[in-house]
């Protein structure tokens, strides 16, 4: 960490060209960490001024599976995406859980297919339902739940990419 503030002062205080390098580690090659020569580079330029143009070439040695971790996390899809459920039961009264379990348990009987979640969010007990990603979807399952949940109500969600395909 000091490694980067002193590289940091260094930019700030000096015209600082650098190129930067990744090169894979050999397997038998232990790499030297460069605070050493950094520390040198900057003890001998201690005469220098606001002025001066420092010049230097900055190497990163990537060790192990990193650059196969890098790749795999690049190429993954979202865990998550932004979407719409409906808000059929929200309360924090002293009965909620128990409340909040038969809002389920009820919308389970009249719509089996549908995805139904019931969460905690202090101190608020919610059940949420469907698994929209349009804002249309949402209003229209929103019309079709009104007569069985007139306080529903449609309310913004990230939704878990594995809720999608099930």
């Amino acid at each position: 960490m000091r490694f980067f503030v002193t590289l940091a002062a260094l930019c700030c205080t000096l015209s600082l060209s650098a190129q930067i390098v990744v090169e894979q580690a050999a397997q038998t090659e232990q790499p030297t960490p460069p605070r050493k020569e950094i520390r040198q580079a900057l003890a001998e330029s201690k005469f220098l001024d606001s002025q001066s143009t420092v010049s230097g070439k900055v190497v990163v040695r990537e060790q192990g599976d990193a650059a196969a971790i890098v790749d795999t996390n690049l190429h993954q899809e979202p865990k998550a995406i932004n979407g719409y459920r409906i808000v059929i039961f929200m309360s924090n009264k002293h009965s909620a859980r128990q409340d909040a379990l038969a809002t389920q348990q009820q919308f389970v009987e009249l719509y089996p297919t549908e995805g139904v979640y019931l969460s905690y969010e202090n101190p608020y007990f919610k059940v949420t339902v469907g698994n929209c990603l349009t804002q249309e979807e949402a209003i229209i399952m929103l019309g079709r739940l009104q007569g069985n949940f007139p306080k529903a109500f449609i309310s913004s969600a990230r939704i878990a990419t594995q809720e999608l395909t099930k």
